[in-house]
């Protein structure tokens, strides 16, 4: 939340935010740090990562009190750990999972919109067709399309004449490597009907990328600088400002030439000081 409203002060041009997912934890409940509910003028919706129809309601149920009206169903994080457990991507070969945990949802008295995130598949981009079956049957807010496998990860290129057939026959939409305008105008030539584009790591590497005329180094001093005041004034730690401040690094340090190798050192720091010292050497060649 922190970021989402720096970014929005200083840039804009984004209709919707969506969190990081959420997962319930070892006391059976969701964590949700106090930052999610602060969202002025933001249309935030809240992601969950579950293959369980209660655990999907719980967590409906908790943000709808809180006044959300949208929650994002994650079907398609790539990651090992979580697709041996049938979570994420790992979940596309078990349609009928699916269909259960929806039937829950949509049969319970819940009223918040519920969109999905998702791939291809796990192992098999045929594996998408029986699960837009199951989706098919339910009304389902949004439905966000990643053209890659779960297998792949972030590797190899998004297949992108599979997500032609599908958006023949279904609304969605679309996620992958936008990782400039030109490539975002050219995608938008190309699928004139796809009503939006998922911008993520792309954005987050270079948060200029609607805003081609901002300049990326000043931009970016000013947006550490705002998140730095947004960490401060919810009052987290040092200690928590300090590792949120290197993740703030993460993604644009893929940016710069020297940006990785002065990234690894920057994640030893261990104080604010050392941090500023660090911050200014990864920035030097912007």
């Amino acid at each position: 939340m922190p970021y989402f409203l720096a970014f929005e002060s200083l840039i804009g041009g984004v209709s919707k935010y969506f969190t990081p997912f959420y997962r319930v934890n070892k006391e059976g409940g969701f964590g949700f740090e106090k930052q999610l509910f602060a969202r002025p003028q933001l249309n935030i919706t809240p992601q969950v990562l579950t293959n369980q129809g209660d655990e999907l309601l719980s967590f409906a149920r908790e943000m709808e009190a809180r006044g959300f009206d949208e929650i994002n169903l994650n079907v398609g994080c790539p990651f090992p750990m979580l697709t041996n457990r049938k979570l994420g991507s790992g979940l596309l070969p078990y349609p009928d999972m699916l269909r259960q945990m929806l039937t829950a949802y949509f049969n319970a008295d819940v009223r918040l919109k519920l969109s999905i995130k998702l791939r291809l598949g796990l192992v098999d981009t045929n594996e998408i067709y029986a699960v837009m079956e199951v989706l098919s049957d339910f009304r389902v807010e949004e439905i966000i399309l990643h053209p890659r496998i779960g297998v792949q990860q972030y590797k190899g290129e998004p297949n992108w004449e599979a997500f032609k057939d599908l958006s023949l026959r279904y609304s969605l939409v679309g996620n992958g490597d936008i990782n400039s305008m030109d490539i975002l105008d050219d995608i938008k030539l190309r699928f004139p009907d796809t009503p939006a584009w998922m911008l993520g790591r792309g954005l987050l590497t270079n948060p200029c990328l609607l805003r081609p005329e901002l300049e990326w180094r000043d931009t970016m001093i000013k947006l550490h600088d705002l998140f730095l005041n947004n960490l401060k004034e919810f009052g987290l730690s040092d200690h928590q400002i300090l590792n949120q401040l290197k993740c703030f690094w993460e993604y644009p340090a893929q940016y710069l030439e020297k940006g990785q190798r002065e990234l690894r050192k920057m994640k030893k720091v261990g104080s604010m000081e050392a941090y500023e010292v660090s911050k200014i050497r990864l920035i030097a060649d912007s």
